[in-house]
């Protein structure tokens, strides 16, 4: 991936989204950077780009780069017939 994908990122169970960048990917291993967090190894992360949320595990920071593990992904854009059967 040459491109940087802006995303937003946030500590879960209750943390602020943030604004961070993609900065390559391999499969479900990702590397974001992720200037001005502080996140301890091992963070469970939400992570929104598009219509996209994806929860990944924090597996090793330098510095602002954040190498993270994708462990679910779900689009949003999938649960909109749903969402109109059952109502928001």
């Amino acid at each position: 991936m040459s491109e940087r994908v802006h995303m937003k990122v946030r500590r879960l169970p209750n943390g602020e989204f943030s604004d961070a960048l993609q900065v390559s990917s391999v499969g479900r291993l990702w590397e974001l950077d992720v200037t001005g967090e502080s996140l301890p190894l091992g963070s469970l992360l939400e992570i929104e780009q598009g219509s996209m949320l994806y929860w990944a595990e924090l597996q090793q920071i330098d510095g602002s780069i954040a190498r993270v593990s994708v462990e679910h992904s779900l689009d949003r854009s999938r649960l909109q017939p749903i969402r109109e059967i059952w109502g928001d």
